[in-house]
């Protein structure tokens, strides 16, 4: 066949890339596909798609219903009408559709808590590993390059923070400076408790990608082109910039997937201890904390652990947490082969 109008032969193949080998090898692990489509969706509906929810249903996460609520005090249940008591009055009958039922005995919605309880726990969790990358990624880099004392202060470093009990600071933080943080909400932006949730976590996990950057980059610095960037005069950040962080970037986009999984499970965690996002704002971990009761209850003293009606209250906050960390973990897996150099390319 005659060559194109670039001169180039049609016929002849054309090699692939790093990237365009990753990509192949990703689309044929049908499970981090699927995680990893249904990470998107996950984010589309809990941050596109909530206000739009919102003013279709009539109502926001945090208005109180008595009717969401039964007799007996416990929240109603699942696709339930109850009557809309924020715009005509107690005695209307305008009705408001709680999709997942009510969310505790205060009758709020539990699908619009959970949506903006996510939208709380994903930024804690991606948020926090951005800035973990932002800082821990160049401080490995210059150090597996440098060496020398540049090397020795951020290991050393990296060795402080990882011996710091994270959980016990951050719980002893939490009841002494607590009010003073939760107002950084960057105009509203933000629910209370979230801004400085990412600065804490982030700046207490930046040493493990600081570390295994460090690693990559001792393997990489005496590769011929390296020191051809040497010869022509490049200068460290340009190097580090230009020629490691390209080979750098699977790495660092395998680590960070696990790494958003761990800190939501974390803010979960402190949320959990009521810690984290105060109420009435909303994260999956206060969710689990406040309705905690609704799932378990005495009936009497001495008597056993009963399960009430309303185990949905804490079903949903958990399952949601369950399914988006595994959803991270698979997709950081199938990210993990298909960026590692050893996989087989067909």
């Amino acid at each position: 066949m005659p060559p194109d109008a670039s001169g180039l032969d049609t016929d002849t193949p054309q090699p692939r890339g790093n990237w365009s080998l990753a990509w192949r090898r990703f689309k044929r692990d049908r499970i981090a596909l699927a995680s990893a489509v249904f990470l998107i969706l996950l984010f589309l509906l809990v941050f596109a798609a909530y206000p739009l929810i919102v003013r279709v249903l009539g109502h926001g996460p945090d208005d109180i219903f008595p009717g969401g609520v039964d007799r007996a005090g416990k929240p109603v249940g699942l696709w339930t009408w109850v009557p809309d008591t924020t715009v005509s009055g107690v005695n209307s009958e305008r009705k408001t559709l709680f999709l997942l039922g009510g969310d505790s005995s205060l009758g709020r919605d539990q699908f619009l808590r959970l949506l903006r309880g996510g939208q709380s726990s994903l930024e804690v969790g991606v948020g926090s590993t951005l800035l973990a990358l932002l800082l821990g990624v160049p401080l490995g880099a210059l150090a597996g390059y440098l060496g020398g004392w540049t090397d020795a202060v951020v290991s050393r470093m990296t060795e402080l923070f990882m011996g710091f009990p994270l959980l016990l600071f951050v719980v002893a933080l939490g009841w002494s400076i607590r009010d003073r943080l939760l107002g950084l909400t960057a105009g509203g932006l933000f629910e209370r408790g979230v801004i400085p949730l990412v600065v804490l976590i982030g700046i207490f996990s930046w040493f493990y990608p600081a570390r295994i950057v460090r690693a990559q980059v001792l393997a990489l610095r005496d590769e011929p082109f390296v020191e051809a960037a040497r010869s022509t005069g490049a200068g460290t950040w340009r190097i580090v910039r230009s020629h490691f962080f390209p080979h750098l970037v699977g790495v660092v986009a395998v680590y960070g997937s696990l790494i958003v999984a761990t800190n939501i499970l974390f803010e979960s965690a402190i949320s959990f201890l009521n810690i984290g996002i105060p109420l009435p704002g909303a994260s999956w971990g206060n969710m689990l904390s406040t309705n905690w009761g609704h799932f378990f209850q005495l009936d009497r003293p001495g008597s056993t652990i009963g399960l009430v009606t309303s185990f949905w209250t804490t079903f949903w906050p958990a399952a949601a947490i369950l399914v988006t960390v595994l959803a991270f973990v698979l997709f950081a897996e199938g990210l993990r082969e298909a960026f590692d150099p050893g996989a087989r390319a067909t």
